[in-house]
């Protein structure tokens, strides 16, 4: 009896437990379910966002490549021809009552052509400007602001024949030498076509000021001969400035993404100057006024090279 009571119990309680076991194997496969489920409603919904984005992608337009070259520097050398309107020097020589009193000088010639060398600095900053042909085309107008600041070095001389006193003096002729050095400063509007090929054309102009120094410079008098004399002896040195105005046109060739190097033409114009020189000291010749000389419009013809760099895009 005893063994069968314990039989019993043992079977009740293995009932109990297998029925417990059949409930959390319910209950935990319920769970992992329902993880399940998450994980994949969680995973769906990531690719769902991933495509969003993707889609955003394409739709959103891509931003398009800076063509300009944003704050720039360069560096310019070159050379050319010089011409000008007359040269004219007035003044006047006081001569004794016994050779007829003051002498007036108004001495009017054309001048030389001469070489010239140019060397020159500029900054500016270039916008991205104009596409032609769509918003990622590498055609472009592109709008730049310069300020240029050149040096020029040359010389002026001519002759000059006095056109008044004619009666007393019927040739009366000065041979003039002015060794010239000439500051401009301008600002220019420039206009370059971008391309493909990193090649870039482009054209400009702009206005400024000139001054124009003169030092050493020699007046003698071929007719009737004056050998060593120089009529500005007492002070051979002045300047003045003027309006400057000038163009140009050139190609910029890429050596790097921000390096350069250009080749150019620039017409330069430096409107009339006015300048004061001693008066004639010397034992053996009458004395004279201060010298005054004008010099007409000034014509450059220049060809220049040089490098640049863009600080910018």
């Amino acid at each position: 009896m005893e063994n069968t009571a314990l039989y019993r119990l043992i079977e009740g309680a293995c009932n109990k437990l297998s029925t417990l076991f059949i409930f959390m194997s319910i209950l935990t496969f319920s769970n992992l379910s329902f993880a399940n489920r998450l994980t994949e409603t969680s995973s769906s919904q990531k690719e769902d966002m991933d495509d969003i984005k993707a889609l955003a992608k394409e739709v959103t337009p891509k931003k398009a490549l800076s063509l300009g070259r944003g704050l720039y520097i360069d560096l310019a050398a070159g050379g050319g021809v010089v011409s000008n309107n007359s040269i004219v020097q007035s003044g006047t020589a006081f001569l004794p009552a016994s050779r007829g009193g003051p002498l007036g000088v108004l001495a009017v010639g054309s001048p030389n052509n001469h070489t010239t060398s140019l060397g020159g600095l500029g900054f500016g900053y270039e916008w991205d400007g104009w596409r032609l042909g769509g918003p990622e085309s590498l055609w472009a107008i592109l709008p730049a602001v310069e300020f240029n600041g050149y040096y020029l070095g040359t010389f002026q001389s001519g002759f000059l024949r006095n056109t008044i006193s004619l009666n007393r003096i019927p040739e009366h002729l000065f041979n003039d030498r002015f060794p010239t050095d000439i500051g401009a400063l301008l600002v220019n509007g420039v206009f370059s076509l971008h391309t493909p090929y990193h090649i870039y054309p482009y054209v400009g102009g702009g206005v400024g000021a000139a001054i124009i120094s003169v030092s050493g410079a020699d007046s003698e008098q071929d007719t009737p001969p004056e050998p060593g004399i120089n009529h500005f002896n007492s002070h051979t040195s002045a300047s003045d400035w003027n309006l400057a105005v000038n163009a140009k046109a050139g190609l910029r060739f890429d050596i790097t993404k921000r390096l350069w190097a250009f080749l150019e033409y620039r017409f330069l114009f430096i409107d009339s100057t006015n300048y004061t020189f001693g008066s004639t000291v010397y034992p053996t010749h009458v004395p004279t006024t201060p010298w005054n000389v004008h010099f007409g419009e000034m014509f450059f013809q220049l060809g220049v090279a040089g490098i640049g760099y863009s600080f910018g895009n």
